[in-house]
């Protein structure tokens, strides 16, 4: 057997495990590498369906903007004036080319001439710019134009006239592209991609740190290599043996040792990667990852594994330079002596181990340390933006806070407590391809829930002004005075706001650009008075667990007859994330019966009852505060006709439409009715005409077999002819949460057409008004919702040609049991928007667990090369041990506590270098997710588990290391030579 063969093709043991560690870190890379190429595609791919369309750039001048428009864009000055009321407003000026893309994206149906957002009639401004005061007649514009409400839309000249003060600069994109340059229309898929980018940057910072360890690995393996051929290299090079064939030999050996362990890795890092993905989906953590490995990735796959074999030549190389560089026979490789001194250095110093491994073992550890701090970092960032935690009241059912919608006015029933309250709407955003957040809020409301310092500047008072916080300042480079330019998040839309102060704040609120609630309800596709979600200072205590359930709605037939069976429906909401069981009262008239009821968590259930129609007339069906009427007729025929219902007042010498019903509310077909000297018989549909006769009390009245009824009406010369006007508020008591409509039934009760009424329904500070036409007899119903509503009594009124008919006061019912209630809301939706922030989130979530396992994986294969390296110095001595009768467990604690005090030396080294690494990466830009600037620092709870988990991982790998050479003879150790009896095994 030549020289050549036994230093290239007899691997020992250590050589096995070098290529076990060797896989393990190639597998960390691989995996790392293939994580961060299937998040980044699968990211665009969740956004995919909120893209572009278009971007916008904002310049200070026409000319400006002119010589930067690219080919296909178009060039839109506008003029910031003084409006009708004194406040600063924009005036954007049309695309020039009729049926432009950009046309449609700006106009969206506007036609010619001046459009204006938020005014429902034509309105004559004067619009004072730079150049000249000019008066337009505004129209009104749709509310699904991407223009603010406050924007004026009108032609080239106008602007020019007013005087231009920048231009805007808009570009068509493909929708499913990712513009790096400008505001996208719709910033959505921007942001993740982006984002998503960011954090996965700053993973391969780190990781590319991590690719070191590999060649310490292969350079600790080739030294004790050499270690053990010493002999063979001083008599191959004695005996006329070059240096560089030996070196040449040991290199190769490097190679292929590192080829062998990267083949390995490969295969256990994709098979790794696909296992934690189906575990991920098997425990329910929304992820849309599927590790294919495609040519592209593959590409991506094969360039790591290449360098990790040349790293681990040139380690091999390294490693073999000193020796075979020396003489032939000259001395070299002693054995350090055993360390001596005082009784506190006897303490901390190992007494088998070399205590110089505290220094590669540090140098592993550290890039652990980085891992766990930077993993810790980003899960604070990636928290707060995939729903927040805390007193946050947001819609039941939403399955984030981005797809809630509830109204602004739920704060004041915290703050009615007490309890400070800030409605808030969050908006995703990306300008020049850096992703931040837009958060709209009062910011006095937003202060009293986050410390936050205005550290430059003043306060916002208006719609178009902003503050920053002061990291999102230096990220993009925008301070007090300037102006900045957004997009919509899911819809087309564009505004601009100026900056009038910087703020400090804790965590990622200092990250985010603070701006009014209307301009983020604009962007953010929200209709006034309504907000995503609600923080506050805290929640009532106990609130949840005394209403987490309610009922929400209540059905059963409008009539029925007495004696019958009434079966109703009563459906109950669990607002709890929990299972809950509760009991439910419902009652109809004088019967009440209880029914107990387990509702899974967020869901809703319908509770089936029965109960005996035992008295004639309207009976109410209640339960959880909702009733539903229902009206029960006599079956023997006896009882009192209802007549009308009758206006209270009519003109003489008319025809009046007399109704007549039950008492179950069925109409009375065939029934004689006399009004003075007149009778007549209802028609099928229950309705008799009869004249009103002289002015005078008029008495009608209805007979059908046993029953009776009977009405009056006055008949008063000059009376209008008005429609009778029937007002219902529903529920009857709606709560905090309950959505309320009122309903307004307009009965035509004469023989005579009512033309274009001019009806007015009034409802909680709503106004609706409408043209209404109703035919002789005619009825028509008209709803108005008016969403939920902050308690309070409130009056819901009807107005007809501008005469009051009709009016109802009514009390939204609320406490604090309810308000807490909503925080507890459930966690399911099928919102698009939300779906695509938790599994974009949940892809992040689970690429972070995965690289943290594989890092420790690394750390403690790592650490066992280096310990092999260390215990391979002490055989002789673990020898000597053993042949004076230590047994094997005897020598793993001696090398346990040697490892337990090399761990700590290497951990204390190990926690500043890792957070020095990180600091310098965050000064250099490389840390920064989703617009958020990571501070590398970490919390004394997190520094004492990282430094237990880095001494925990060092005795994993020293006990690893020693267990390979506790099955080696005493002599062989003593003799500190390779064992070369297959009994051994070290050379098999």
């Amino acid at each position: 057997m030549t020289y050549r063969r036994v230093l290239l093709g007899r691997w020992s043991r250590r050589d096995r495990l070098a290529v076990l560690v060797v896989a393990v870190g190639v597998a960390f890379l691989c995996g790392t590498a293939l994580l961060v190429l299937i998040a980044g595609d699968q990211t665009t791919t969740l956004a995919a369906d909120y893209g572009a369309t278009a971007t916008i750039t904002t310049h200070p001048s026409v000319e400006a903007a002119a010589a930067a428009a690219p080919s296909g864009a178009a060039v839109l000055p506008f003029a910031v004036v003084t409006g009708p009321e004194g406040a600063e407003q924009t005036v954007l000026a049309r695309p020039a080319t009729d049926g432009d893309a950009i046309e449609a994206e700006f106009l969206l149906g506007d036609g010619a001439g001046v459009s204006l957002g938020g005014i429902r009639d034509a309105q004559t401004h004067t619009l004072s710019g730079t150049r000249a005061s000019v008066t337009v007649t505004a129209n009104p514009r749709s509310r699904s134009s991407p223009l603010p409400d406050g924007w004026y839309l009108t032609d080239r000249d106008t602007v020019d006239r007013l005087g231009p003060s920048g231009a805007f600069v808009v570009h068509p994109v493909p929708a499913d592209s990712v513009p790096d340059t400008g505001v996208p229309f719709r910033a959505a898929l921007a942001f993740f991609v982006f984002g998503t980018r960011e954090a996965l940057t700053a993973l391969v910072t780190v990781v590319a740190g991590s690719a070191v360890l590999i060649g310490v690995v292969v350079y600790s393996v080739t030294r004790m290599t050499i270690h053990d051929r010493r002999e063979t290299i001083r008599v191959v090079r004695a005996t006329g043996g070059q240096s560089w064939s030996v070196l040449g030999l040991f290199a190769a050996r490097a190679g292929l040792l590192t080829l062998t362990g990267s083949a390995l890795g490969y295969a256990l890092g994709v098979i790794g990667v696909n296992a934690a993905v189906n575990a991920a989906v098997f425990l329910g953590l929304p992820t849309s990852l599927s590790p294919t490995v495609t040519p592209a990735v593959a590409g991506v796959l094969a360039a790591i594994v290449g360098s990790v074999v040349a790293l681990g030549v040139v380690s091999g190389i390294l490693a073999a330079l000193p020796t075979v560089r020396r003489a032939p026979f000259q001395a070299g490789d002693r054995t350090p002596a055993e360390p001596a001194g005082s009784r506190l250095r006897a303490l901390v110093t190992p007494a088998i181990l070399d205590p110089r491994a505290v220094v590669p073992t540090a140098a592993t550890l550290t890039t652990f340390v980085a891992f766990a701090v930077l993993v810790a970092a980003m899960g604070g960032v990636v928290g707060p933006l995939s729903g927040g935690g805390g007193a946050t009241i947001t819609e039941p059912g939403a399955v984030h806070p981005i797809a809630s919608n509830i109204p602004e006015t739920y704060a004041d029933a915290l703050r009615s407590q007490g309890i400070a309250a800030s409605p808030e709407i969050l908006a995703f955003e990306s300008r020049d391809g850096q992703p931040f957040t837009v958060r709209g809020a009062n910011y006095t409301a937003f202060s009293s829930i986050t410390a936050t310092t205005l550290v430059e500047g003043r306060q916002p008072t208006t719609r178009d002004e902003a503050v920053i916080g002061a990291d999102l300042a230096r990220t993009l480079e925008v301070g007090v005075g300037d102006h900045v330019t957004l997009g919509g998040t899911t819809r087309r839309a564009v505004d601009r706001v100026d900056i009038v102060g910087v703020y400090r704040a804790p965590g990622v609120y200092d990250d985010q650009l603070l701006v009014s609630l209307q301009t983020a309800g604009h962007l953010a596709g929200k209709s006034p008075g309504r907000v995503q979600f609600i923080r506050a200072a805290r929640l009532p205590a106990n609130a949840v667990a005394n209403d987490s359930t309610r009922v929400v709605d209540v059905s059963a037939p409008e009539t029925v007859a007495v004696g019958e069976t009434v079966q109703a429906s009563v459906t109950v909401e669990n607002r709890r994330d929990r299972d809950v069981t509760t009991a439910v009262s419902i009652s109809f008239g004088s019967q009440t019966t209880e029914r107990s009821v387990t509702l899974p968590a967020g869901s809703t259930q319908s509770i089936a009852v029965e109960f005996t129609a035992n008295t004639t007339g309207p009976v109410a069906l209640q339960a959880g505060g909702i009733t539903q009427t229902v009206r029960v007729g006599s079956t023997s025929g006896a009882g009192t006709l209802a007549i009308g219902p009758l206006p209270d007042r009519g003109p003489p010498n008319a025809t009046i439409a007399v109704r007549v019903r039950d008492e179950a509310g069925t109409a009375v077909a065939n029934a004689t009715v006399n009004a003075g000297d007149t009778t007549v018989q209802t028609n099928a549909d229950g309705v008799a005409y009869v004249p009103t006769g002289a002015p005078g009390m008029r008495t009608i009245t209805a007979s059908s077999e046993n029953q009776t009824g009977q009405a009056q009406l006055a008949v008063i010369r000059g009376a209008p002819r008005q429609p009778i006007v029937q007002l219902a508020v529903a529920p009857d008591s709606p709560d905090l949460f309950t959505p309320t409509t009122v309903s307004v039934t307009l009965s035509n009760p004469w023989n005579q057409t009512l033309s274009e009424l001019p009806v007015t329904l009034l409802s909680a500070g709503q106004t609706t008004d409408q043209s209404v036409t109703l035919a002789p007899a005619g009825q028509q119903t008209l709803r108005r919702d008016i969403g939920r509503q902050p308690p309070g009594t409130y009056e819901a009124a009807v107005q007809v040609d501008g005469t009051l008919l009709a009016s109802e006061q009514f009390r939204v019912r609320g406490d604090e049991r309810v308000a807490a209630a909503l925080a507890a809301g459930g966690r399911e939706g099928t919102s698009g928007i939300g779906r695509a922030l938790e599994t974009a989130f949940g892809n992040l979530q689970l690429v972070l667990g995965v690289v943290f396992g594989l890092a420790a994986a690394l750390t403690i294969g790592g650490t066992t090369a280096t310990f092999a390296r260390a215990v391979h110095a002490r055989r002789p001595t673990i020898g000597v041990y053993r042949a004076t009768g230590a047994a094997p467990t005897q020598i793993l604690r001696l090398v346990f506590v040697d490892a337990l005090r090399i761990g700590a030396g290497a951990t204390m080294l190990a926690v500043p270098a890792g957070l020095a690494g990180l600091q310098l990466a965050a000064a250099l830009g490389y840390l920064t997710v989703f617009g958020v600037r990571i501070s590398p620092t970490a919390s004394p709870a997190l520094l004492g588990g990282v430094t237990l988990a880095g001494i925990g991982l060092t005795l994993i790998g020293a006990m690893l290391a020693t267990g390979s050479l506790l099955r080696a003879s005493p002599t062989a150790l003593i003799r500190d030579q390779q064992p070369t009896n297959a009994q051994d095994g070290d050379e098999r």
